[in-house]
């Protein structure tokens, strides 16, 4: 109703508009108004009227557009007022006065109506800016498409910021003006714009951009004292149509670059089928089961020991509607309960597992070597033994860095379990591994850990100052695994190109430029058990052999030392086994594992 009286108020004044225009437009070829025909007049201006509401003129938003509402004027407007000249033309000649006001009260009218809305869009706009008056002021880095969109949008009075002042490292934008916000310079000029101007954040607004420029302006900013936000990556978005913005965070300053994929083949992997995921309530696990609600699979079951994580993580994944539902089926299972596995596998009958759990913790592994082997690698054989007997189509395991020239046993027993999928393949049930290195956020990594370690005031601990590490995050890591899934034929062992390395010692100074208040310093702990200083790089050429995905690529890997008939026999020798007896069984199946040695030759 309301936008009905909106649009009947429109069409008044547009109607009192195109009156006063043709009137005027006679007077001014005539220089009199006296001899102006008033039924000529109503009939201009009721076909200028029918011609605006049929075109759809009065739906279109004066606050959202500007481009639309010349365009609109343009087509209907002038070729009724072609159409009026014409026919007065022909009943009274073309070389008479009336013809001539016609044509000048047709482009009087065309600047009346684009005038008024014009009028209206400049008081909409004051009425903004007296809105935002007591909004807080943001200097947005980058005057491209994001960044306009701020502006526009702060215009408006549809930004929680106001925005009035950009920079920009393309040098042909500075001192233009996006939206009437001036674009000040560019990331160098930043400590002179904040000396000279008063803002309160500074909004990143650049996608792709290089972890050193995320470094410069938040440090930049924290020396003025300005907030620092950025706009989410694309996959943190999650279709999200507006424009958002958070507080920065240890993920921005790696600097990890957004990769796309190709969903059809994960439809064609997921779609309708029965997934179970063991590990279900962990960092990797739990996004799995995340994503693969994406791609309509007919149940999903989540398997894991945690009550606790498999509990909130129902509810998440069920909108905390519920804690289960047919399509969502949380289960509590020790993956060492060999008849347990069995009797769900049995139960549910699932198409496809996705295998995440696992102890992952080096130096608490080298404590207690024998879970270790129990849980990684005899747990590992119940769900791969009881997948075969159910039937299960695929088994995709999800590995690590540390699997490769082993020297902790954690890896080494990983790469125990990628020997044991190799060996148990088969046309009915495929199994393929996926390598990765560490992911950005997952519980009890060290990203966390420093940043808490900084707002306690406390020392960052790093083990030494030349150590190294690859970092990607969750959902991209997820979404790479699913790819790498569907390319991996049985038997093969799939890796991750994880990007550029991250030297920890100058990422962990970066986090206390950033995140510090002067309280914390670095301080360097000596390399724990079973640590190396560089990890693995997954997508050695040498090492690899590339696939039809990018960052996606197949591992040279040794010949498995099981064979399928012994597995049974070999673990149920060493689900007993004692920690002294750990070493020794590992150095027999991985000849590799280099226990005593990092992988630049120091004492671990």
């Amino acid at each position: 109703m309301l936008r009905k009286g909106k649009v009947i108020h429109l069409a008044l004044m547009d109607t009192c508009c195109i009156a006063i225009a043709n009137i005027l437009g006679h007077w001014l070829v005539t220089g009199n108004i006296h001899d102006f025909n008033p039924k000529i007049l109503i009939g201009v201006v009721l076909l200028y009227e029918a011609s605006l509401l049929v075109s759809g003129f009065y739906r279109i938003r004066i606050a959202n557009s500007s481009i639309e509402l010349v365009r609109k004027a343009v087509i209907y407007l002038v070729p009724v007022t072609l159409l009026a000249f014409f026919v007065c033309g022909m009943l009274y000649g073309f070389t008479g006065n009336l013809c001539r006001s016609v044509l000048a009260g047709g482009i009087l009218s065309f600047m009346a109506v684009i005038a008024m809305r014009t009028l209206y869009r400049m008081m909409l706009m004051r009425a903004s800016l007296e809105k935002n008056g007591n909004l807080p002021t943001a200097l947005v880095y980058g005057a491209g498409e994001l960044g306009s969109a701020m502006a526009r949008l702060s215009g408006k009075g549809k930004f929680p910021y106001r925005v009035t002042g950009f920079i920009d490292d393309d040098p042909k934008l500075h001192g233009e003006y996006q939206f009437d916000v001036p674009v000040l310079g560019s990331i160098k000029d930043l400590k002179s714009i904040f000396s000279s101007r008063k803002f309160n954040y500074l909004i990143i607004a650049v996608t792709g951009i290089s972890p050193d420029k995320v470094h410069k302006a938040a440090t930049e900013a924290k020396n003025a004292g300005v907030e620092v936000k950025i706009v989410p990556a694309l996959f943190e978005a999650k279709g999200r149509a507006d424009v958002s913005v958070r507080d920065i965070d240890y993920a921005d300053l790696l600097g990890r670059k957004l990769y796309t994929i190709d969903k059809e083949p994960l439809f064609d992997m997921l779609d309708g089928k029965t997934v179970l995921v063991t590990g279900a309530g962990g960092s990797i696990g739990s996004e799995i089961c995340r994503q693969i609600l994406n791609y309509n699979p007919r149940r999903l079951i989540l398997l894991d020991i945690d009550e606790t994580e498999l509990h909130d993580g129902a509810l998440r994944l069920l909108g905390y509607e519920g804690e289960w539902s047919d399509t969502v089926v949380p289960v509590v299972c020790d993956i060492r309960n060999a008849e347990k596995v069995q009797r769900i596998l049995d139960q549910y009958k699932p198409d496809l597992i996705f295998h995440a759990a696992a102890y992952k913790h080096v130096p608490l592994m080298e404590k207690f070597p024998e879970e270790a082997v129990t849980t990684n690698i005899c747990g590992s054989y119940n769900v791969f033994s009881a997948a075969k007997k159910s039937g299960v189509k695929k088994v995709v395991v999800i590995s690590t860095d540390k699997a490769v020239n082993p020297t902790n046993v954690m890896g080494c027993t990983k790469r125990v379990v990628e020997m044991m999928a190799s060996a148990l393949n088969s046309p009915k049930t495929e199994f393929c591994c996926v390598r990765f290195g560490n992911v950005i956020g997952s519980r009890g990594s060290m990203l966390p850990l420093f940043l808490e370690e900084i707002k306690a005031g406390h020392p960052i601990t790093v083990t030494d100052r030349r150590i190294i590490r690859y970092f990607m995050a969750i959902p991209e890591a997820v979404s790479l695994v699913f790819r790498a899934a569907t390319i991996a034929k049985g038997g093969e062992v799939m890796v991750l190109d994880m990007g550029e390395p991250v030297k920890i010692y100058d990422f962990a100074q970066h986090l206390i430029d950033v995140f510090g208040d002067g309280r914390s310093s670095i301080k360097v702990i000596g390399l724990r058990p079973g640590e190396k200083l560089y990890e693995e790089l997954l997508a050695d050429k040498d090492n690899t052999i590339p696939t039809e995905a990018d960052k996606i690529f197949k591992a040279r890997v040794l010949k498995s030392a099981f064979e399928e008939d012994t597995l049974k026999d070999f673990i149920d020798g060493i689900k007993n086994i004692k920690p002294q007896e750990v070493e020794p069984l590992l150095r027999s199946l991985v000849p590799e594992f280099d226990h005593h040695l990092n992988k630049n030759g120091e004492s671990g």
